[in-house]
C-alpha cells in the first residue's frame, strides 16, 4: 500500500514537472539545492566542522608519528650496523678471542688501538658517549668515552643488562638509562636540577666469532637520548600537544618535555593498555583522558624494538575554532542562497535558449526543410549538439543525393545484368560450331549442343527476377560450360563441389558465369594442354562462399587490379558482363564487407573467391 502511494506521488510529480518549461524547473532546482545545504549546514555545522577538524588533525598526527617512527627506525638501524661493524672488526675479534693469552701490555695496546679507531669513527658525533666491551669473564674494555669519568653501571643493572643481552643471542637490546642506573664519582657532574643531561639509551649485543659463531663477549654503546628527541623536538601539532616514546611496559624511553619523566612509567596506564589492544589493527588513534582532560592520542610502532611513538592532542585545542566556523558557515550559506537566486536565472537562460533553437530547427527539418542551419558560436555541449545537428542535416542531404545516385547506378547495373542479350559475335561462333559439328559428325552431339544453347538462352533472356536460387544458377552455368566444351574441343574439365543445403539459397543472377568465363578466356584457353576448373560452394560464419579455381596461366598483381577495375565490355564474351560488374553488383546489394577476392600465381593457378550473405 505504501509503495503504491509513493509510486503515485512519483508519477504525478513527474507529469507535473514535464508540463513546465525547463527553465522554470532548473530555477526551482537551483533554489532547492541552495536552501537544502544551508539548512543542513546550519543544523550540523558545529558537529561536522568539529569532526572534520578532528579527522584532519588525527590524520596529520598519525602521519607525523609514522614519519617520526620511520626516522627513529633509521637511527636505530644505523646504530645496529655500528655495533655489527665494531663486533666483527679484526681488532675486536682478535682481542676477545685471545684475551686470556694477552699480556698486560698487549691488552693495553689493544685498548689504545680500539680507542683510536673509535675516536676516528665517533669524534664528530655528539650523540655517542661511550663504547664498552665485556669479555666472557666480565672484564670491561673501554673502547670509547671519557676516561676521567668512566661510565660505570650499578651492579644489579649491569648484571641484568648483560643477562638480557646474552639471552637475546646476538639480537640487539635497547634500554633506557639515566643517572639512577649509573655510578658517578663526582655528584656535581650531573647536578640535580639538570637530570636530563644524563638521559641515555643503551644498545647492546653479544659478540660472536666471525666464522665459528662462538660467543666472545658483549658490546655496549651508550647514546644520548637527544639522538631521538631531537628528531621530533621542533614538531608542533598545536597548543598543549606532546610527542614522546614509550616501550611495551609503558616506560618513557624518550621525551622532549621534562614533565613527562624519562625512564619512568607513563602516568596514564590506560595509554599502553589501549596501544596493546589496538596492536595489529588499522586503527592508530584513540581517545585518552590525561589529567581528567580528553585528548586524542595517536601512535606508531617502531620496527625492531618494542617502542611506540605517541602524540597527544587536547580536545580543547581541537574544538577551539569550531564555534566560529559554524557561524561562518551559516553566513556563507545565506550568501550562497542569494547568489543562487541571481545566477539560476542567468544559467538556465543559457540552457533553455539553445534548446529552443534546436527544437525549432528540428521542426523545420521534419517539415522537409533541409536548408535550415543553427548559428551557435559558443563552446559548450549545446553548441556542440547544434554543430552536430548542422552536420547531420548536411549529411542527410548528401545521403539523399547519394541514395538517388546509387539507386540510379543499381538500376542501370541490374538492367544491364538482367537484360543483357547474347553477343552477336558469340552467337555467330556458336552457330558456326553447330554447322561444323553437323557436317563432320552424324549429328549425334548436335541435339545435346543445341539443347544447351536453348536452355542458356531461356535462362538468360526470359527470367526477370533479381535473385535466383543457387540450383538455377548452377543449371545455367552447366549449360554454358557444355557449350564452351564443344567450342574448345573439351580443352578443360569441370568439377563441382556445391553443398547440398546451399542449393535453396538465393544469389544475384549472372554471378558465377562471368567469373567462370574469365577462367576459360584468360586462364585455360591460353594454356597448352588440358585444363581443370573447380567450382566450390559452402557456408562459413553466416556467409555464402563460392570459389572458382583454374590451373591456367595465372595473373600478376597488376593484371588482377586491371581485371577488378575494368568496365569495358568484351565482345568475345557471352554476356559482355565482366568481373568488375559482378563486384559492383555485390557491393551495391550487400555492402563493401562482401564482394570478390582474387588469388593467383603466374603460370600455375587463379582462384576467385565470392563472398555473399546468407539468403534462404
Amino acid at each position: 500500500m505504501k509503495e503504491n502511494l509513493l509510486l503515485k506521488i512519483k508519477i504525478k510529480l513527474y507529469r507535473y514537472l514535464r508540463k513546465t518549461h525547463i527553465q522554470n524547473r532548473l530555477i526551482v532546482l537551483f533554489l532547492i539545492l541552495s536552501l537544502f545545504p544551508m539548512l543542513i549546514t546550519g543544523i550540523y555545522s558545529y558537529q561536522k566542522s568539529s569532526q572534520a577538524i578532528h579527522d584532519k588533525i588525527n590524520t596529520y598526527s598519525v602521519e607525523v608519528v609514522n614519519q617520526v617512527a620511520k626516522n627513529i627506525e633509521e637511527e636505530l638501524t644505523r646504530m645496529e650496523y655500528q655495533t655489527i661493524e665494531i663486533a666483527f672488526s679484526e681488532l675486536v675479534q682478535n682481542t676477545l678471542s685471545n684475551y686470556e693469552q694477552l699480556s698486560e701490555w698487549e691488552v693495553y695496546d689493544a685498548r689504545y688501538r680500539m680507542r683510536a679507531e673509535m675516536v676516528r669513527k665517533f669524534s664528530f658525533s655528539e650523540y655517542i658517549s661511550d663504547v664498552q666491551l665485556f669479555t666472557d669473564q666480565g672484564d670491561k674494555i673501554i673502547a670509547y668515552g671519557d676516561t676521567g669519568f668512566t661510565l660505570t653501571f650499578k651492579d644489579n643493572f649491569r648484571k641484568n643488562l648483560l643477562a638480557e643481552i646474552q639471552e637475546k643471542n646476538g639480537a640487539p637490546v635497547w634500554k633506557a638509562v639515566d643517572f639512577r642506573d649509573e655510578l658517578h664519582q663526582i655528584s656535581r657532574v650531573y647536578p640535580e636540577n639538570t637530570p636530563e643531561k644524563s638521559y641515555g639509551i643503551i644498545i647492546g649485543r653479544t659478540i660472536k666469532e666471525l666464522y665459528e659463531g662462538t660467543e666472545l663477549g658483549t658490546i655496549i654503546i651508550r647514546i644520548n637520548e637527544n639522538l631521538f628527541s631531537d628528531i621530533y623536538r621542533n614538531i608542533d601539532l598545536g597548543q598543549g600537544t606532546e610527542i614522546f616514546i614509550v616501550n611495551t611496559e609503558g616506560t618513557v624511553v624518550s621525551t622532549r618535555n621534562n614533565n613527562i619523566r624519562f625512564n619512568e612509567k607513563y602516568p596514564e596506564a590506560e595509554l599502553i593498555q589501549k596501544i596493546r589492544e589496538d596492536a595489529g589493527s588499522t586503527n592508530e588513534s584513540f581517545e585518552l583522558a590525561i589529567a581528567q582532560e580528553k585528548n586524542m592520542a595517536a601512535y606508531s610502532p617502531i620496527k625492531g624494538v618494542d617502542w611506540y611513538v605517541v602524540s597527544t592532542i587536547p580536545f580543547s585545542y581541537l574544538n577551539k575554532e569550531t564555534g566560529q566556523i559554524a557561524k561562518d558557515i551559516m553566513g556563507i550559506s545565506l550568501i550562497i542562497f542569494l547568489l543562487a537566486v541571481f545566477l539560476s536565472y542567468i544559467f538556465t537562460k543559457s540552457i533553455s535558449d539553445p534548446l529552443n533553437n534546436l527544437v525549432e530547427a528540428m521542426n523545420q527539418v521534419e517539415e522537409g526543410n533541409l536548408e535550415v542551419k543553427i548559428d551557435d558560436q559558443a563552446q559548450d555541449e549545446l553548441a556542440e549538439a547544434s554543430s552536430n545537428f548542422n552536420q547531420m542535416v548536411e549529411e542527410l542531404k548528401e545521403l539523399v543525393e547519394d541514395v538517388k545516385e546509387k539507386e540510379k547506378q543499381k538500376s542501370n547495373l541490374e538492367f544491364k545484368a538482367l537484360q543483357a542479350q547474347i553477343n552477336p559475335h558469340f552467337l555467330s561462333n556458336i552457330l558456326n560450331t553447330a554447322r561444323l559439328l553437323a557436317d563432320m559428325q552424324n549429328a549425334d552431339n548436335l541435339e545435346n549442343f543445341l539443347s544447351s544453347v536453348i536452355n542458356l538462352l531461356h535462362l538468360s533472356m526470359n527470367n526477370k527476377e533479381d535473385f535466383i536460387t543457387v540450383e538455377k544458377e548452377v543449371e545455367y552455368l552447366e549449360s554454358y560450360l557444355n557449350i564452351q566444351q564443344f567450342r574448345l574441343h573439351n580443352k578443360f574439365d569441370v568439377k563441382f563441389e556445391i553443398e547440398e543445403n546451399l542449393m535453396d539459397y538465393k544469389i544475384p543472377r549472372f554471378l558465377l558465369q562471368p567469373v567462370v568465363e574469365n577462367s576459360i578466356i584468360h586462364g585455360i584457353s591460353a594454356k597448352s594442354g588440358q585444363g581443370m576448373i573447380e567450382i566450390k560452394g559452402f557456408t562459413q560464419n553466416s556467409q555464402v562462399i563460392f570459389t572458382i579455381t583454374d590451373d591456367g596461366i595465372g595473373m600478376s598483381e597488376s593484371e588482377i587490379e586491371n581485371l577488378l577495375n575494368e568496365k569495358k565490355e568484351n565482345k568475345n564474351q557471352f554476356s559482355g558482363i565482366g568481373i568488375n560488374n559482378v563486384k559492383e553488383r555485390i557491393e551495391l546489394y550487400f555492402g563493401r564487407e562482401y564482394g570478390i577476392e582474387i588469388e593467383s600465381l603466374k603460370g600455375y593457378f587463379t582462384t576467385v573467391k565470392i563472398i555473399l550473405p546468407e539468403i534462404n
